[in-house]
C-alpha cells in the first residue's frame, strides 16, 4: 500500500478506494489492514 500511495500521490489526485467491492472470501483482518495502511500512509 505504501508503495502504491508513493506512486500515485505526486501532483495530487490520488483517492484511496477498494476496487468495486470486497470479495466475500477476503479475511476481515485484510480489510482492517488495508484501512489502517491508508490512514497511516495516505496523508501527504
Amino acid at each position: 500500500m505504501q508503495r502504491r500511495i508513493a506512486d500515485f500521490v505526486p501532483g495530487g489526485g490520488f483517492v484511496f478506494n477498494q476496487v468495486h467491492n470486497i470479495q466475500p472470501e477476503v479475511p476481515p483482518q485484510n480489510v482492517v489492514a488495508m484501512l489502517e495502511a491508508a490512514a497511516e500512509f495516505g496523508r501527504c
